[in-house]
């Protein structure tokens, strides 16, 4: 007789699926260990620059090794704390616009031998630079944010990162064409924000960076999730800004929304509009949120329409290029990498 049908609950079942508070307790722990202990010892070593750098590295360390494997990531690790080191002595002048412009041409070339993924990372420690007021602020932000990918690889395979997660690969051609039209893109984006004297002009690049890596991880649709979510965010906001309630009561509507947008990953519009509305109400000045709801929904939109221009651009180059000299792309299985395992 099948006992399991029976209707009466299987013990062993039972036991092997944990409780809804252990696994908060689970989640609550790994927070710990995974953020909360590396900044905590960074704060003590390097103060608030430490802290903060270390906070990025591992969130960059995480991504990429999930992204683009541990080991292309752990190659990158250097690569993105002298990225993040130069994006601190240069932010937020022309120079820094500079520095997204070569970083986009890097990351751009790397879709020609399957890295434009993680190669991203670094991109974005220079985007999201933590100004440094000289030259050793700057050298230790570089370093600390080096500490931290190293963390977040290692935090990364210890939740089942792959060793080597290979990209599509495109001629090189092509990828010079992308890599042109990425630099000019980030180029221009930090360009903007620089000529019109915004405190924080990295929110323009910064759309722009996540929307290629939804291309690169081939969720394509979530530029168009993005661009909704802002704009729902961003009016959502408003409300908020005509009643000006008091700094707490916007603090624990920030809150909620901000827990809200965890628990919507399957609906992304809905989540990065409730994101978006959160962001703008966290960074937004007392009596100020109209203000910030226009700057962020501004920085954003343009972004894309930036990256929309640029991808109409590559599009309309690599249909003449394939139409010149047609020949076969290269599948990512048959990148070398792939064949790496865990011994390698």
């Amino acid at each position: 007789m099948d006992v399991a049908n029976s209707g009466e609950p299987d013990p062993a079942a039972t036991a092997a699926r944990p409780s809804g508070a252990r696994r908060w307790l689970h989640i609550l722990g790994a927070v710990v260990v995974a953020v909360v202990l590396p900044v905590a010892v960074a704060w003590m070593v390097a103060g608030q620059l430490g802290a903060q750098a270390v906070f990025l590295g591992v969130l960059l360390g995480v991504t990429g090794a999930k992204i683009g494997g541990t080991h292309r990531m752990l190659y990158l690790a250097p690569v993105t704390g002298a990225a993040a080191g130069l994006g601190a002595l240069t932010a937020y002048d022309w120079w820094w616009a500079v520095l997204l412009a070569v970083s986009g041409a890097i990351a751009g070339a790397g879709v020609g031998f399957g890295w434009l993924a993680p190669l991203l990372m670094p991109a974005v420690a220079a985007t999201f630079a933590i100004p440094a007021s000289s030259g050793t602020d700057a050298l230790i932000s570089g370093i600390m944010t080096t500490l931290g990918v190293g963390y977040g690889i290692v935090i990364a395979r210890r939740f089942g990162a792959a060793p080597v997660v290979a990209g599509d690969r495109r001629s090189p051609a092509l990828a010079a064409v992308v890599a042109t039209v990425f630099a000019v893109a980030l180029g221009a984006a930090a360009a903007l924000g620089v000529a019109l004297g915004w405190t924080e002009p990295f929110w323009v690049p910064e759309s722009i960076i996540v929307c290629v890596l939804y291309i690169a991880v081939g969720k394509r649709e979530r530029i168009r999730g993005k661009a909704i979510g802002t704009a729902v965010g961003v009016a959502a906001a408003l409300p908020v800004a005509i009643l000006v309630p008091s700094t707490w009561v916007t603090s624990a509507i920030a809150t909620a929304a901000a827990i809200a947008a965890f628990t919507l990953t399957s609906r992304y519009w809905l989540m990065y509009g409730l994101y978006t509305f959160a962001l703008v109400l966290a960074l937004a000045a007392p009596g100020q949120v109209a203000t910030e709801a226009e700057h962020r929904g501004f920085e954003i939109l343009a972004g894309i329409a930036i990256l929309a221009i640029g991808l109409a651009a590559v599009h309309a180059i690599g249909n003449h290029l394939r139409q010149r000299s047609p020949q076969p792309e290269l599948a990512p299985s048959s990148h070398p990498d792939v064949a790496r395992t865990d011994h390698d």
